[in-house]
């Protein structure tokens, strides 16, 4: 595997910046603390909740804190990338992502 020339140059033995970071040790600050809460409640209130923000604010890295502890047998959860497939997209997203065929929708 072919190192960053960043990451020799600095002497790092693994790549600090690695999606693969375990939630307990994610940097953890007052904006972080809020988001994960924020989602937490949603989770437990049964709500909708949409994340929006700049690139690189942390979106990703509170929901997969917030979601960490969840229990997979209990909670599916459903990651949207793409944020343009507007509310049809949304909802056969969701649907096919729990295993079922949204209703009006051809087969293919």
């Amino acid at each position: 595997m072919m190192r960053a020339p960043w990451a020799t140059h600095f002497g790092f033995t693994k790549l600090p910046f690695s999606k693969t970071v375990s939630a307990k040790d994610l940097l953890d600050r007052a904006s972080h603390q809020e988001a994960v809460a924020r989602i937490r409640f949603c989770i437990a209130e049964s709500l909708l909740g949409v994340i929006t923000g700049e690139v690189g604010v942390g979106k990703t890295v509170a929901v997969r804190a917030a979601i960490s502890q969840l229990d997979p047998a209990a909670h599916h959860i459903v990651y949207l990338a793409n944020p343009t497939v507007g509310t049809r997209g949304l909802y056969v997203t969701i649907v096919r992502a729990l295993g079922a065929m949204p209703r009006g929708l051809a087969r293919e």
